[in-house]
């Protein structure tokens, strides 16, 4: 893992109608690969402490029918300069919003949140079915535990030093932010998502999501095991799945090309059964 996969600033992007980002709604999400038009579109959600374009390099890897469009975080990466939101309601409302006025979700579509990124996409479900908006035929959550089984914890409270070895710990790498000025530039941001995690108090759903899901989770990830990767079971009365992988909470790097895979595979069958719909 490397410094540029938490903060960058270099990430660019369009917005669906191909424009150059200068609208406020296409704020929100970069798509680095234009598709014209997508059978699916996969909506990614990053980590604490993450940025779009940590999902830059997938887009090149789907095939040539599945736009990617990664969400970008008010005050992260390219957004620097706009503040930052330590509220899930607030987050996801303007994700939401956002997604609406850009037509971000006028194709079947997919999620994949990792980490926080997880979190944050059972609450986009949620406020999805609220609006009576077209809902996702597939969600992928990745390193996330299931609501109600996520651990307590005020590491937004500590100081920077106790945060950065507590960061260290949780992603695995000693050499995380070793500089001290892309050190003081990540602190802020991962101590802003942090609290806006160990603040979130979900609630349980009323009714479960009629959505395909897939949790996935890695054997050596300090911060989960099955049983809370399987609570997210619990959230859905369609398909489940879980699935381990080898390595720590971002496993997800070096095991990308197999859940690139699982993203394809849900595609085409989602496709094969709309050519069997009447």
């Amino acid at each position: 893992m490397t410094e540029t996969n938490f903060i960058s600033t270099a990430a660019t992007g369009t917005n669906i109608n191909g424009m150059n980002g200068c609208e406020d709604y296409s704020r929100w999400w970069r798509i680095y690969r234009k598709v014209e038009h997508p059978n699916s579109r996969l909506i990614c959600l990053p980590h604490a402490g993450g940025s779009a374009s940590f999902y830059r390099n997938w887009a090149q890897d789907l095939p040539t029918n599945i736009e990617l469009a990664a969400i970008q975080y008010p005050g992260h990466e390219d957004r620097l300069n706009e503040p930052l939101v330590n509220d899930m309601n607030e987050l996801v409302n303007g994700i939401c919003d956002s997604a609406c006025r850009g037509g971000l979700l006028n194709r079947p579509y997919m999620i994949f949140g990792h980490s926080m990124g997880g979190y944050v996409a059972y609450e986009l479900c949620r406020e999805i079915r609220k609006r009576g908006l077209k809902e996702p035929y597939h969600v992928f959550i990745s390193s996330s535990e299931a609501p109600g089984l996520k651990d307590d914890s005020n590491w937004h409270e500590s100081s920077d030093t106790e945060l950065l070895t507590e960061v260290r710990r949780v992603y695995g790498d000693d050499n995380i932010c070793r500089d001290a000025e892309i050190a003081g530039m990540f602190l802020p941001v991962i101590r802003n998502d942090y609290e806006l995690i160990e603040k979130w108090n979900p609630e349980k759903n009323q009714e479960p999501f009629r959505i395909d899901l897939s949790s996935f989770y890695a054997d050596a990830d300090t911060e989960m095991d099955r049983m809370k990767a399987e609570g997210w079971q619990n959230v859905t009365s369609r398909k489940f799945e879980t699935r381990k992988f080898n390595g720590n909470h971002f496993y997800l790097i070096q095991h990308r090309k197999e859940i690139i895979r699982s993203v394809v595979d849900a595609a085409r069958r989602q496709n094969t059964k709309r050519l069997m719909l009447p």
